[in-house]
């Protein structure tokens, strides 16, 4: 019997979460071996660029996570599919990796899925602004609001003590940034395919 698209999606998002929860069960090893770790990346353990997404400093920080992934799900389900979900999740996860990388040298350590979430947001709403749906407008002013909020004033102090940690406010605008390029680079990749012979 043949899956349809949205049991295949539902499945890949709930085994992304399932990951994620089994990993903070298991947060005593999974964290010193997968977090972001400036001096064990140069040590030249980049699989952390990667992995850092997966993990979460505590319970609420997960439960926030799986949250926001769940309500951006259900809010642009008809735009994924299994190579799109693909590629978001591993060019989304390396880009952001490597941005704080490259430029929030403060930053230490990091883990949490928020950046690639903003990510996955904006991709989205493009796709929304693609099929002439108001809402994707909606959507990006709301999340250059809360980034600029977030760039001026920095997180909330209610936030950072819920979740044990500060906030990575620079993996939120590099996940804007992101889920841009992504989407722009998808609408090339679709552009030259369409139109093969402008490429000669």
């Amino acid at each position: 019997m043949k899956l349809s698209p949205l049991v295949i999606q539902s499945t890949l998002f709930m085994l992304l979460g399932l990951t994620m929860v089994l990993l903070q069960l298991n947060g005593s090893w999974a964290e010193p071996l997968l977090q972001f770790d400036r001096a064990a990346l140069e040590q030249g353990q980049w699989w952390r660029l990667l992995t850092a997404h997966l993990l979460h400093t505590n319970r609420w920080h997960l439960l926030m996570n799986l949250a926001a992934l769940a309500v951006i799900f259900l809010m642009h389900v008809p735009h994924y599919n299994m190579r799109r979900l693909g590629y978001l999740l591993v060019a989304g996860f390396g880009l952001i990796g490597v941005a704080i990388w490259l430029w929030s040298p403060a930053i230490s350590y990091y883990v949490g899925l928020s950046g690639w979430l903003h990510a996955l947001l904006v991709w989205g709403a493009c796709q929304d602004i693609q099929r002439q749906w108001s809402s994707g407008w909606l959507i990006l002013a709301g999340v250059a609001a809360k980034i600029g909020w977030e760039q001026w004033q920095g997180a909330s102090q209610q936030l950072i003590t819920l979740i044990e940690a500060d906030v990575a406010t620079d993996a939120h605008l590099y996940g804007v940034v992101t889920g841009f390029a992504l989407y722009l680079l998808s609408l090339s990749v679709q552009y030259i395919r369409q139109n093969p012979h402008t490429t000669r």
